[in-house]
């Protein structure tokens, strides 16, 4: 007789993320059937989300100053060890760069709908097969009222055109918009931009398959194995990176200012400042363009984004040792595809700084100084490489930059036509996050687990396993001209791990009265952990790179020039972590050949125990006494060394460490 039920439900809830204040409502209709006859058990279902979130962010409206060392207004040289001295740069007012940013609010909307059917055949009566497929569609999040933005190479927005105001026509000695208009920012409604500024992708099929095998059919031994794909969707969060940028906003970077006037250069110059609250032009309202330079953009989501998924596998042997004692053994693996991570889509041409030094010597261009203003005449013989990465050769000709990455000024053309006078860029970094990375796990895990029994519940398991990825957050940024180039060990690798729970309550005799009152009802439990460290991520933060490709992280790395070499912070004064004589700053224009993140940090040593005392006063009341101890042994436990070079003399050492042994008492009544 099969058996057929129908469920389905609705709900609403509150859900808050990102900054305040902001509201959000996650809709959801789900819907399935269930069929039973013979030996097979059907499921189909359907699962609908509506989600909104209604936010006001702030990025970085009271500025951001950055001492970073290596530019053009470094007081002091290095000194005889290659370290940086920061505080005569602090002092005086010099800071490297200078980040500004405004407010918007966003009202970001999605609709999300999947589809599965699974179906469980028991083939025997120790082995069943489990086999389905899921259809997922999540459309991209969107801006309703589409203040947001985006980059398309080349194309123009017709949805602000551009006006100069009276002052920026003074300052620029033109009325003509062309050599400062942002070609290649688009919105949503410009040519070939949806609302979510990148395309829905359909084929996102996830079909699934396991099996379970009882070999002597006694209950006692199970052999299991699984493959799966999972889809993930492009979390809310991500879309804060497109809050508050031209026009509804202003995002500037600028390199070389003064502390006092952020936006005055050492050379005196004036960058322009579009900075005026909360910004929200209407559709179709002439825009002056020329007051968000040097603009720089965050997210930027490309055109054919496709949906992030991982090959998940496991292989599961389970065994029952005696009774109530159960040992697990398992090989658990995935392979994440089209992961989103960022890239810098506008980083400098090193080359092209690295030819004018040639040309015009050392001091004419350098670190932090790719949104610079240049005029060039190229000998003859010499093959100049341009910021776009073709060469030309020389014959005696000028060439005019105002800004050395391929879309810094993206009309400017070389004899200077279009090129803006004021000698500032349209766009300094642009940076854009891409489902375009990958990684890899493997491991192995084991555990012993003892059910209650005599007082005792026990669980023992170990993880031997190995992370690998290019990104392992979308807030990571890839090597801009080589993403392979940042694969390496994630970041959340641990590459041992072994855990012991337990809860017992010793077997003392059961009084009755006061004196049961005073001796039963104890209780002690506890977790132990020893882990291995995480890997340490190494970074450079000075441009030796020349590409200015500095987001949340740095792309850039320094080179190893010595066998990494780990140290005991508590066996040395200066409390390093590894040696950092091992790295070495990169030659200039040149990326470093240290891998993006070296293993490992220190590890975890960490008891935790709790004793409980249970005591019934009543039919109706009882009381729990607790005392728990967190790092019971008072273990230092040290955080990862510093692995930025850039950092100077707190390159490799450990500055901070968690908390020490914690005392907490607890009385509950309960009734």
């Amino acid at each position: 007789m099969p058996f057929i039920s129908i469920g389905g439900g609705f709900t609403i809830g509150n859900n808050f993320e990102g900054e305040l204040p902001q509201k959000g409502n996650t809709y959801q209709f789900s819907n399935n059937l269930t069929k039973i006859m013979g030996n097979h058990t059907t499921k189909f279902g359907v699962d609908y989300r509506n989600q909104r979130f209604l936010q006001t962010l702030f990025f970085d409206v009271n500025g951001d100053f950055t001492y970073s060392g290596g530019g053009s207004n470094d007081p002091i040289a290095l000194d005889a060890n290659g370290n940086q001295n920061l505080f005569p740069n602090y002092l005086l007012g010099l800071p490297d760069s200078y980040l500004q940013g405004s407010a918007q609010t966003e009202d970001i909307r999605g609709n999300s709908i999947y589809l599965f059917a699974q179906d469980s055949w028991k083939i025997r009566h120790n082995v069943t097969l489990n086999y389905g497929l899921r259809w997922e569609l999540n459309t991209p999040l969107k801006d309703i009222g589409k203040r947001v933005q985006t980059f398309r190479p080349g194309q123009n927005t017709s949805i602000f055109p551009c006006q100069l105001s009276a002052e920026s026509q003074a300052l620029l000695g033109t009325s003509d918009c062309t050599s400062v208009f942002p070609t290649g920012l688009v919105v949503p409604g410009d040519n070939g931009v949806p609302a979510g500024m990148t395309q829905t992708y359909y084929k996102a099929f996830a079909p699934r398959l396991g099996i379970a095998w009882d070999p002597k059919g006694d209950g006692k031994t199970s052999i299991r194995a699984g493959w799966g794909l999972f889809y993930n969707p492009i979390e809310q969060l991500v879309l804060e990176q497109f809050s508050a940028e031209p026009p509804f906003g202003v995002s500037i970077f600028l390199s070389n200012t003064l502390f006092n006037t952020p936006f005055v250069t050492q050379s005196r110059g004036v960058n322009p400042n579009g900075a005026n609250g909360i910004l929200d032009p209407k559709r179709g309202s002439l825009v002056d363009w020329s007051v968000y330079r040097p603009i720089l953009l965050f997210g930027e989501f490309q055109p054919h984004m496709r949906s992030q998924y991982s090959a998940q596998y496991n292989l599961t042997i389970q065994h029952e040792l005696a009774r109530d004692l159960q040992l697990q053994l398992s090989y658990v693996g995935s392979q994440g595809h089209r992961l989103l991570a960022t890239r810098d889509i506008n980083a400098a041409n090193p080359q092209t700084c690295l030819d004018i030094i040639a040309i015009q010597g050392d001091g004419a261009c350098g670190q932090f100084a790719e949104d610079n203003a240049y005029s060039v005449t190229v000998p003859g013989g010499f093959n100049f490489h341009l910021p776009n990465g073709s060469t030309v050769a020389g014959t005696g000709q000028t060439l005019n930059f105002v800004g050395l990455r391929p879309y810094s000024s993206p009309n400017c053309q070389t004899d200077g036509t279009n090129c803006p006078s004021d000698g500032v860029p349209v766009f300094s970094n642009i940076f854009a996050q891409d489902t375009i990375a990958n990684s890899n796990y493997n491991s192995l895990q084991a555990s012993l687990e003892k059910r209650f029994s005599h007082g005792l519940q026990a669980q023992l398991a170990y993880t031997w396993s190995k992370s690998i990825d290019q990104a392992s957050s979308f807030e990571d940024i890839l090597n801009p001209f080589d993403p392979r180039r940042s694969r390496g060990l994630s970041l959340y690798d641990a590459r041992h791990r072994f855990v012991v729970s337990y809860y017992w309550e010793p077997p003392i005799p059961k009084y009755s009265g006061f004196s049961g009152k005073a001796l039963n009802g104890w209780a002690i439990s506890g977790i132990t952990q020893f882990q291995a460290g995480f890997p340490i991520h190494i970074q450079s933060y000075d441009d030796q790179e020349l590409t200015s490709s500095i987001d949340f992280s740095s792309a850039g790395v320094p080179d190893l020039v010595a066998p990494y070499r780990r140290l005991d912070p508590r066996k040395n004064l200066d409390n390093l972590g590894f040696d950092p004589s091992s790295f070495a700053p990169s030659a200039l224009g040149t990326f470093g050949n240290s891998p993006r993140s070296v293993c490992c940090g220190p590890g975890l040593d960490n008891w935790d125990v709790s004793l409980q005392k249970n005591t019934g006063i009543n039919e109706r009341f009882r009381t729990e006494f607790r005392v728990d101890f967190f790092n019971v042994a008072n273990h230092t436990k040290f955080f990862n060394p510093d692995g930025n070079i850039t950092d100077g003399s707190d390159f490799g050492r450990v500055k901070r460490a968690a908390d020490p042994r914690l005392v907490q008492l607890a009385l509950k009544l309960f009734f």
